[in-house]
């Protein structure tokens, strides 16, 4: 379908409807794995959008442009590219939205670099914009992962829960496959954090197989990862071998990315 309307708005010379394409198909080449092919069709959208002087368009693009090389391990290119965000939200009409997922995008990136005290500086500047501007649903879906991350990083578990809480409470009442995905991978982290190694295992198998079934493969990766981890933290000798079998699938699927495996 994305496919098919570029093609159209090709054919009609519609510069908009063209990044529009772009944008969601580089979003969708990310989830599935086909990063270079992402990564082109992100570069030209936020063109595009710069010449169209869609603010908007540019800073949305340059986020998710950002996203993919931090999942690429190319951090400091990725924070460029976010400084780049940044200013195009400036000036966007839908400037707040635009400026709060591109901070939850930072948390992202510093906890890759594992810079935890600009991670959590960030996460703060976030739940502060997030209050300010209303609590947009599909915002915070991107930004409660992340602070989850955050708290549990520096040792806040209670403020981890209650955020892993509202992330649960926003993917029920949305039925958004993406979201229930995230929320299961986040309360995985909680139950981590907590030492409940087999209730975290099996929420990250639950989160995988959502992810899966949205053909998001890094993020399964990351469960397997995660899985892998939580296994050898629960000291149980029998439990070895299934904790290698699994991060050697998750370094597998990184390696097929082109990813070098950072986030978890």
């Amino acid at each position: 379908m994305v496919v098919q309307t570029y093609d159209l708005a090709k054919r009609m010379g519609a510069p908009r409807a063209l990044a529009l394409c772009q944008n969601f198909g580089g979003q969708l080449d990310f989830q599935v794995g086909n990063w270079d092919k992402a990564e082109a069709a992100l570069r030209d959208s936020v063109d595009l959008y710069h010449q169209l002087s869609a603010a908007s368009g540019e800073a949305l693009s340059l986020q998710r442009l950002g996203v993919l090389l931090t999942a690429r391990g190319r951090l400091d290119e990725a924070m460029r590219v976010f400084d780049d965000g940044m200013v195009a939200a400036d000036r966007a009409k839908l400037r707040s939205h635009c400026i709060l997922r591109l901070q939850a995008s930072i948390v992202r990136n510093r906890l890759a670099a594992q810079d935890l005290a600009a991670a959590d500086q960030w996460a703060g500047i976030g739940m502060e914009t997030s209050r300010r501007h209303g609590h947009c649903v599909t915002c915070n879906a991107l930004l409660l992962p992340e602070a989850v991350r955050v708290a549990i990083a520096h040792g806040r578990d209670d403020e981890a829960d209650e955020l892993a809480r509202r992330l649960e409470k926003t993917a029920e009442e949305f039925g958004s496959r993406a979201w229930v995905a995230m929320a299961r991978h986040a309360r995985a982290r909680v139950l981590g954090s907590r030492g409940e190694w087999d209730a975290g295992c099996a929420a990250l198998r639950a989160a995988r197989d959502a992810y899966l079934a949205s053909d998001a493969t890094y993020d399964a990766a990351r469960c397997r990862a995660l899985e892998a981890e939580f296994l050898v933290a629960s000291g149980d000798p029998d439990l070895k071998a299934k904790a290698a079998e699994l991060a050697a699938e998750a370094r597998e699927a990184f390696a097929l990315l082109g990813a070098p495996g950072i986030e978890n």
